[in-house]
């Protein structure tokens, strides 16, 4: 019984420690979503805009890299 109750606290743990990780991966998300907008904004472009500048300028970065 001793090994049954040893489980259940390893299980109980890791699932603990996964919504832990979980809930931080959110949190930033959240942060990095509020601090991209900002930048947006402070540009004066809409978030329609970023994505083809976005495009734009990694179209632009692959043209340079090459040799």
């Amino acid at each position: 019984m001793e090994g049954i109750n040893y489980l259940t606290v390893a299980y109980l743990g890791m699932i603990t420690a996964l919504a832990i990780w979980t809930w931080t991966v959110v949190v930033r998300s959240r942060s990095i979503e509020a601090r991209l907008e900002a930048v947006e904004s402070s540009i004066g472009i809409d978030s329609s805009q970023a994505d083809g500048i976005a495009s734009q300028s990694t179209n632009d970065s692959q043209d340079d890299a090459t040799v």
